[in-house]
């Protein structure tokens, strides 16, 4: 449920707290559902493994620790709470994701934050013994809180199972490529200070087309117009877009399927350690992509406004004419 349909149905949301770890609070985490859980090591040290490999095989050779806590630590999940399964896990060097699904509506009084908070609890005995920590207090294994993500279609589950096998080979190219992944600030572009995530070699491309679809145009002048731009795209110039419009996704989705050079204008900002992720993941290490917005990030869940889409349209053509 979202957060319109919460307050259609008289339920109370409170003040939305800026967060990567925030839950939903219209959300009941007591209930059946299914989840993909993201927990961080306390100064993104590698505890649990070391990436290893080459540009065939990449995989994580995990620690001693590491085993452990996947071999004793994550099945005592299953053993505390007989209705949460651990359905798929992928150890990082620095943090861990599951994908866990409840059975069943847990007990009165429990739901998926006293699971979480029991596993950590768990893992911390396991760090401290491991690394023969007696200093007092004792340093938590774990970040503060967690993330957690809703299935809500079954289409998803796919996705982020693909996504958890991908996961070492995407840290190892964002090693490899650290230049592609890194957020910069205050960049100008077109007279406006930008944040940007991507190839900025983009920008010096001379060849460059804004992909604009108006309401006025014919389905005469949107052909024509498609074509002029892919064909920019096929002899290697760029295609600048904020891809509001369906016909601009369409044009835009071609673009990318066809490995063509794209500058993307953001609406939203990025946030601390953002990567792209699919297909802008691999552009980028391609150096194809290159995403810009003049706005600072945001957890907000919001429509784009009129005004937003005409700035971000008239980015796209000052970029394209230089």
């Amino acid at each position: 449920m979202n957060k319109e349909k919460a307050l259609a149905r008289g339920m109370e949301v409170h003040e939305t707290i800026h967060s990567m770890k925030r839950r939903s609070t219209w959300h009941d985490y007591r209930r059946k559902g299914t989840y993909m859980l993201t927990l961080v090591v306390e100064g993104r040290k590698n505890y649990f493994g070391e990436l290893k490999g080459d540009d065939e095989l990449i995989s994580v050779e995990l620690t001693p620790f590491g085993k452990d806590l996947k071999q004793k630590e994550i099945p005592k999940i299953n053993h505390y709470y007989p209705m949460v399964e651990v359905w798929k896990v992928c150890i990082m060097p620095d943090h861990l994701h599951l994908i866990v699904h409840i059975n069943e509506d847990m007990p009165e009084g429990k739901h998926l934050g006293n699971v979480v908070a029991g596993f950590k609890s768990g893992c911390n005995n396991a760090f401290w013994s491991a690394f023969n920590i007696t200093e007092v207090p004792k340093p938590g294994l774990f970040e503060e809180g967690y993330n957690d993500k809703i299935l809500f279609e079954d289409e998803q589950l796919d996705n982020w199972k693909a996504y958890l096998d991908e996961n070492p080979v995407r840290l190892w190219l964002k090693r490899k490529n650290p230049e592609a992944f890194t957020v910069l600030h205050g960049i100008e572009i077109a007279g406006r200070q930008c944040q940007v995530v991507g190839n900025r070699f983009l920008l010096d491309i001379p060849d460059k087309v804004a992909v604009i679809v108006h309401r006025r145009y014919t389905d005469e002048e949107n052909a024509r117009l498609r074509e002029e731009w892919l064909a920019c795209g096929e002899r290697g110039g760029v295609l600048v877009s904020a891809a509001i419009a369906p016909k601009e996704k369409e044009v835009l989705r071609e673009a990318m399927d066809r490995g063509y050079r794209i500058i993307l204008l953001r609406e939203n900002g990025f946030p601390e350690l953002y990567k792209p992720s699919g297909e802008a993941f691999y552009a980028c290490v391609e150096g194809l992509l290159l995403q810009i917005s003049p706005w600072d990030f945001h957890m907000e869940r919001k429509s784009i406004t009129r005004e937003q889409c005409l700035e971000l349209n008239r980015m796209a053509e000052d970029i394209a004419t230089g």
